[in-house]
């Protein structure tokens, strides 16, 4: 059945299709600023105004929630991150209004639920099974971090999708570079047009956050080392990689250079912008906002009831609750007379453990075989998650896990297939009961917490039987 030429299109479109109704339904609700969008959708309104963000009047978010907008004031206002994410979150206010909390959230949910066809897409690739890839896709359907992330309209999300497209182009590249060498045996240094997309993609991901440069340097890395094996492999001086590998990093930085400009463009060509007239030219004017925001994000290490290191995201020691209120005989509670409403970044555990159970199993056969396809999923884990590790004293959040959240799920389905081809149970049955047994505690898992991602009414009983540990409180 996975082998009938109806079953990717198909099985794409169904799997993206409930990812889209997770992502989009009820996602007006809560009708109030949550957590971060207190910043990023006000900062967005005004980036739409005036090409950059302003600052607000004294609590400002009653009026914005109910729809009077007019709060801001003439000051600019000092930001940390770039624009381009708060450009995204314009577009929806800019389609639905800002007085809309669906018009708040929509752009980033679109971003969320194509990032589920994208996996699949690129599960395709690396795996080279119709099955497992949508396997990958539902597994990304049904993670509870991307879910909440893609329901809540800060940067998080958006950064996760341009830095997974630029992945595809960075696998588009690789293997048709891998297929030319092995024909032509040629060294020949070689223009790789699917970089020049990664660039800019990538570009664009640091464009939301600087995290994207993580994912630019460690998939312009990932393009040398395979390169560099497969000269080796196929007999051709390794040395000659490094020409190459300069040619590729000029393809990669330039356009990632000039879209993360772009990104700036509001800030560039007007003249009230943060720090905007603080040296003689633009440029110079918007280097010292980066070493001052720089500054700002290697100081950062306030206090917060949610913050987490990037240990403690591994094993969901500390997730974020963006939102939690106790209605009673509210118009809330829909049909309930008294209810508890949450939104909560809780990843789906199968998904959480297995995807990093499989990343270790990889990375394990490495050591054994290469396989550029293990090596570029792990890749992507780690450019998501292992600079985090630097930073263990900064006030940081579980929710910037949702990065790498991508790689889990095609790790795991990569992982799935190999044991399906070869796994320890001699009956090719058993290891099929073993891989629904997978996909079926998933799902479990996904219904069990589905109102928590999604902002769902319940009885308060069931907000406390999703509190599986005191520390997730």
């Amino acid at each position: 059945m996975a082998s009938h030429r109806w079953f990717a299109p198909i099985s794409t479109l169904l799997i993206t299709a409930l990812a889209a109704i997770i992502r989009i339904a009820n996602l007006a609700n809560p009708r109030l600023l949550v957590f971060d969008e207190t910043y990023y959708v006000k900062d967005a309104y005004t980036l739409g105004l005036f090409g950059s963000e302003r600052n607000w009047q004294d609590n400002p978010n009653p009026d914005f929630e109910s729809g009077i907008l007019s709060g801001y004031l003439e000051g600019a206002a000092y930001v940390v991150h770039p624009p381009f994410g708060k450009w995204i979150i314009w577009s929806g206010l800019e389609l639905f209004g800002a007085d809309s909390s669906f018009g708040w959230r929509i752009a980033t949910a679109v971003l969320g639920v194509l990032m589920v066809p994208l996996v699949i897409l690129i599960a395709r690739r690396l795996i080279g099974y119709n099955f497992f890839a949508a396997i990958a896709g539902l597994f990304m359907a049904l993670e509870g971090l991307s879910i909440t992330l893609a329901r809540t309209a800060i940067l998080d999300s958006n950064l996760a999708f341009f830095a997974l497209l630029g992945f595809y182009f960075i696998l588009l590249d690789t293997q048709t570079w891998s297929s030319r060498l092995q024909k032509t045996k040629s060294s020949a240094l070689r223009f790789r047009p699917w970089l020049l997309l990664a660039g800019i993609s990538l570009g664009l991901a640091t464009g939301i956050k600087w995290s994207g440069l993580y994912f630019l340097a460690v998939f312009g890395l990932y393009t040398f080392v395979v390169d560099l094996w497969q000269r080796g492999r196929i007999g051709i001086p390794r040395i000659l990689a490094v020409g190459q590998g300069a040619l590729n990093a000029i393809t990669l930085m330039v356009p990632a250079l000039v879209s993360y400009l772009v990104t700036w463009l509001g800030w560039i060509l007007g003249s009230n912008g943060w720090g905007r007239n603080a040296k003689a030219t633009w440029y110079e004017s918007l280097w010292a906002y980066h070493v001052n925001a720089y500054s700002f994000h290697t100081g950062l290490d306030s206090p917060h009831p949610y913050q987490s290191n990037a240990f403690g995201w591994l094993i969901s020691l500390r997730p974020t609750a963006f939102f939690f209120e106790r209605y009673e005989a509210d118009s809330a509670c829909g049909l309930l007379s008294n209810c508890t409403v949450a939104l909560t970044a809780i990843p789906n555990l199968v998904i959480w453990i297995g995807g990093l159970m499989a990343i270790i199993w990889m990375a394990l056969q490495l050591r054994h075989k290469f396989d550029p396809a293990a090596l570029a999923i792990i890749s992507g884990f780690l450019a998501g998650w292992l600079p985090w590790v630097f930073f263990l004293n900064r006030t940081a959040f579980q929710f910037y896990a949702v990065a790498y959240a991508p790689y889990l799920a095609i790790a795991l389905a990569f992982a799935l297939h190999a044991y399906w081809r070869k796994g320890v149970a001699r009956k090719l049955r058993s290891r099929n009961g073993a891989i629904a047994l997978v996909v079926f505690a998933t799902v479990f898992v996904a219904i069990y917490f589905m109102s928590i991602w999604t902002a769902l009414p319940v009885p308060h009983l069931i907000w406390q039987l999703q509190m599986l540990f005191p520390f997730w409180v």
